[in-house]
């Protein structure tokens, strides 16, 4: 399932979630497309407007996240969660939040990282996802958009996958490990 945040900024510990979305299909094949603006409870930046186009005045009658997090932590626990710089930008917000909301944090059965396996790839540079997305030839239409980018996520590791077969005969458990070595 993939997974996309936009934030207020670039500190999940001072910076909140503004826009989250999950898409893809759940194990029995049922489409998921969960997305939503989220009242982040503080003033979102001129800067950070500007890359994902999310004001003050558009989060202004949403709900907090915590009025969210139940129906993300259904989808997230036990999934397998694809996104790009999941691990150190998306996820911190996630665990974050749900820390801010005394919850615990939904446990995936795996995330795939679609920065991390660029990296460990060898694709060359620049690794942003618009960049990967280019060179892998997958439109990215309303860029900074969290299901537009959560669903270039998806199309991006089927791509990887398919451009590095051989890196891929394993279980998702064995790819997570030798992408966490």
């Amino acid at each position: 399932m993939g997974l996309d945040l936009e934030t207020t900024g670039f500190n999940p510990r001072s910076d909140r979630i503004v826009q989250y979305a999950l898409v893809g299909s759940e194990a029995d094949g049922t489409h998921v497309n969960l997305q939503s603006v989220v009242n982040p409870g503080v003033k979102i930046s001129s800067e950070s407007s500007n890359v994902h186009g999310i004001t003050d005045e558009d989060v202004v009658n949403e709900s907090g996240f915590e009025n969210h997090l139940r129906m993300i932590a259904e989808l997230v626990e036990g999934s397998i969660i694809v996104g790009h710089n999941v691990i150190d930008f998306d996820w911190r917000f996630i665990e974050v939040e749900c820390a801010r909301c005394g919850a615990e944090v939904p446990v995936p059965h795996a995330t795939l990282d679609t920065l991390v396996l660029a990296r460990r790839l060898g694709i060359p540079r620049p690794h942003k996802l618009g960049s990967l997305c280019e060179r892998f030839g997958i439109s990215l239409e309303r860029a900074h958009s969290a299901d537009a980018d959560a669903g270039a996520t998806l199309l991006l590791l089927w791509k990887i996958m398919r451009g590095y077969p051989e890196r891929f005969k394993v279980t998702v458990e064995e790819l997570v490990q030798s992408l966490s070595q």
